[in-house]
C-alpha cells in the first residue's frame, strides 16, 4: 500500500484553508512559518544535490564528447580529399571575397588542422574579388594590399581570376563626384600595383573602374598579361544606376581600356558593358578576333548598342565565336546587308541578342515598318547551325521585334535544333505559343513579360501541360522554366491563376527540374493550390513563387560590392525606367517567397 509523501499538502494541518481567501490570524501564521522550516531545509539540500548532480553531468559529457569529436569520420579524411571538399565550399558563379562567412577565409576559423590544410591548398586562393571604398584612409588601404598580396601569395603558380571594384561616391548631378577621401587615387594607386604585381598570372580579370582608374591601370601595369583570356571591363560610375559618365556628342576618351587589350595577347573572352564606345569604336580595338570565342559587346545600363553595319563587320571577324551577346542600335538609316555579306559562325552555340532604337530619332514613323526589314536583314545574315541558345531582348518597349522579323524562311536560325530560348519582347499570346511549337526540342525556356495584355498565360501552361486529351504537350522535353512578370496594369489582379500553375508543376513533375515563377507584385493565390505546390517543393522539386518585397539596403564597404553577377545591388525599377530591368533573383528590394 502506498504512503503518501511527508510534504503532501493534503497532510498539513492548514489543508482546509488552502486555495481560500482566508488571511491566517497572528497565531496561525506564526505557526505555518514553524511548519516552514522542514521544508525549506530540504528544498535547500535537494537544490544543492542538483547542482551537484548538474555540475558531474557536465564534467561527463565534456569527457565523453572529448573523446567522441577523436572517433568523428572528418578527422579520417585524408588531407587531399578534405582539400577536394574545401573547393568544393568556394563560390561558383563569383570570385571568393575577403567575407569570413563563406570559403576560403570561413575555412581557416574552424580548427588548427582546417587552417592548415586550407592555406597550404593554392586552388582556394586563386580567385579574389577586391573592393576599393571611397571613405578608408590610408591606413586600411594599405592593410588591404598586404592582405591582397598575402591571399594571392597562397596560391602558389597557378593562373588568377581577379575582379577589382571602385567607384565614386553617387551623386544628385553628374557634375559631381561625391565625397571621397582625399587620397583616394593614391590608394587606388596602391591597389592596382599590388594587383598587377601579378599580371604574369592573371588568367581572368574583371575591372569595374571609372575611366580614370582604367586608364590608371594600364599605365602602372605595363608589362604583358601573357595568361589573360578571360577580360571584363565596365564604367562603374555608370553600372547600376549610377550617374551617366558619358556624352555621345562630346569630347572623351571612350576607349580608355583599349591599350590594356595590346597586351592581352592569349585573349578569348571580351565583355564590354556600361562603356560608351563612338560608331566604328569597336573595329579599331586591338584584338586577335579570330582567336575570340566569347564577345559581350552589351551596353548594360546605358541602353546603347552598335550601329547594325558595326556589329556585322565586328562578327565578320569572329569566326570562332562560341558565345555571343550583343546590342544592335536600330536607325532610319538603311543597312546594306549585301556589301557585307553572310556571316558564318559555325561554333556559336550561345547567342543573346538585343534591339534598341532611339525613339527621337523615328518620331511620327511606324517603328514596325522602318525596323521590321531591318531585323530580319540582321537575322537573316547570320549563319549558326549549332546554335542551341537564343535570347532574344528589346530594351525600349516598343514594338519593333515581331515573329516573322526573325523567324522567316530566310534566317539563319533554326528553332527546330533549339534547346534553350529566353524572350523579353513584346509579342502577342499568339506568337509566344507559335515560339514555342517551333521548338521541339527545347530543355529550357525563359521569358520577361512586361507588357499589358500579358502574353503568358494559363492557356501557355495548360498547352505546356500533358493530358488525356493531348498526352505530348508543346515542349516535351522541357525541363526548366523561368517566368517573371512586369508591373500589374490597372485592372489586372493576378497574371496566372493556382490551379493552372499546380496543374503545370503536377503534369510535369517527373521531368520538371527547374519552376521559377518571379511577380513584381504580391499575388493572390488559393491557400490549398500553396500548399499543395510547397508539398511538391518539399518532396524535392527546385521551385519558387516570389514576388518583389522593396527595402532600402545600404552597405558602406561589403566584401561582396562590386561583384560581376552582384544582381542584388542594382536599384529598384522605380529608379530605372529601363523595362529590362526587373531582378530575376533577389533584387536590391528583396524577395518573398510564396513557394
Amino acid at each position: 500500500m502506498a504512503t503518501s509523501h511527508p510534504w503532501d499538502p493534503s497532510r498539513s494541518p492548514f489543508v482546509e484553508l488552502m486555495g481560500t481567501n482566508y488571511a491566517p490570524s497572528v497565531d496561525q501564521s506564526n505557526d505555518i512559518k514553524t511548519l516552514l522550516v522542514k521544508p525549506y531545509a530540504e528544498l535547500e539540500r535537494l537544490e544543492m544535490e542538483i547542482t551537484r548532480a548538474l555540475c558531474e553531468k557536465e564534467k561527463i559529457s565534456n569527457f565523453i564528447e572529448a573523446h567522441r569529436a577523436l572517433l568523428s569520420p572528418v578527422r579520417q579524411i585524408p588531407e587531399e580529399v578534405l582539400a577536394e571538399i574545401f573547393l568544393r565550399c568556394l563560390p561558383t558563379d563569383t570570385n571568393a571575397t575577403r567575407s569570413l562567412d563563406e570559403a576560403p577565409l570561413l575555412l581557416t576559423t574552424v580548427s588548427r588542422d582546417w587552417r592548415r590544410v586550407a592555406l597550404n591548398t593554392p586552388r582556394l586562393w586563386r580567385t579574389l574579388h577586391i573592393y576599393l571604398p571611397p571613405h578608408l584612409n590610408n591606413r586600411a588601404i594599405s592593410r588591404r594590399a598586404v592582405g591582397i598580396s598575402t591571399w594571392l601569395g597562397r596560391s602558389g603558380t597557378l593562373p588568377l581570376s581577379i575582379s577589382f571594384h571602385t567607384r565614386f561616391q553617387p551623386m544628385r548631378t553628374p557634375l559631381r563626384t561625391g565625397t571621397a577621401h582625399p587620397d583616394f587615387f593614391n590608394n587606388a594607386r596602391l591597389l592596382i600595383s599590388t594587383i598587377t604585381s601579378f599580371g604574369h598570372r592573371i588568367g581572368d580579370l574583371c575591372l569595374s573602374l571609372p575611366p580614370p582608374f582604367l586608364k590608371m591601370f594600364d599605365e602602372i601595369s605595363g608589362r604583358p598579361f601573357l595568361v589573360l583570356e578571360h577580360f571584363r571591363v565596365r564604367d562603374a560610375n555608370a553600372y547600376n544606376g549610377g550617374y551617366i559618365a558619358w556624352n555621345p556628342e562630346g569630347d572623351h576618351d571612350d576607349l580608355c581600356f583599349a591599350p590594356l587589350l595590346t597586351r592581352a595577347v592569349a585573349l578569348r573572352s571580351l565583355e564590354v558593358s556600361d562603356i560608351y564606345v563612338r560608331g566604328g569604336g569597336y573595329l579599331d580595338l586591338p584584338i586577335n578576333w579570330e582567336i575570340l570565342t566569347d564577345l559581350n559587346l552589351q551596353s548594360g545600363n546605358l541602353s546603347v548598342g552598335l550601329i547594325p553595319s558595326e556589329a556585322l563587320k565586328t562578327l565578320q571577324r569572329t569566326p570562332n565565336l562560341e558565345s555571343l551577346r550583343i546590342c544592335f542600335m536600330l536607325s532610319q538609316n538603311p543597312l546594306d546587308i549585301a556589301s557585307i555579306g553572310k556571316i558564318v559562325l559555325p561554333h556559336l552555340t550561345t547567342m543573346r541578342i538585343s534591339f534598341s532604337s532611339n525613339p527621337a530619332s523615328h518620331l511620327g514613323v511606324q517603328e514596325s515598318d522602318i525596323f521590321g526589314p531591318q531585323i530580319s536583314s540582321i537575322v537573316g545574315s547570320l549563319s549558326t547551325a549549332s546554335l542551341k541558345l537564343l535570347s532574344l531582348n528589346v530594351w525600349n518597349g516598343d514594338r519593333i521585334v515581331n515573329l516573322n522579323s526573325i523567324h522567316d524562311h530566310g534566317s539563319g536560325i533554326q528553332f527546330c535544333n533549339l534547346e534553350s530560348l529566353e524572350l523579353d519582347l513584346e509579342m502577342t499570346p499568339e506568337e509566344l505559343t507559335e515560339y514555342l511549337a517551333s521548338a521541339p526540342e527545347l530543355v529550357s525556356f525563359q521569358v520577361k513579360d512586361m507588357g499589358n495584355p500579358r502574353c503568358f498565360s494559363d492557356s501557355h501552361l495548360s498547352a505546356l501541360t500533358p493530358s488525356h486529351e493531348h498526352p505530348i504537350p508543346l515542349c516535351p522535353k522541357l525541363t526548366s522554366i523561368r517566368i517573371f512578370y512586369g508591373q500589374l496594369g490597372e485592372n489586372e489582379t493576378n497574371v496566372l491563376s493556382s490551379s493552372s500553375i499546380l496543374s503545370f508543376v503536377r503534369g510535369r513533375a517527373t521531368t520538371l527540374k527547374v519552376f521559377d515563377l518571379y511577380f513584381s507584385q504580391e499575388q493572390s493565390l488559393a491557400d490549398d493550390d500553396v500548399a499543395a505546390l510547397r508539398k511538391l517543393k518539399e518532396d524535392g522539386l527546385n521551385m519558387r513563387l516570389h514576388y518583389a518585397d522593396y527595402r532600402a539596403i545600404s552597405r558602406q564597404d561589403s566584401p561582396l560590392c562590386g561583384l560581376p553577377s552582384e544582381s542584388h545591388l542594382r536599384l529598384p525599377p522605380i529608379v530605372h525606367s529601363n523595362r529590362n530591368q526587373i531582378s530575376d533573383m533577389e533584387g536590391p528590394y528583396g524577395t518573398r517567397y510564396i513557394v
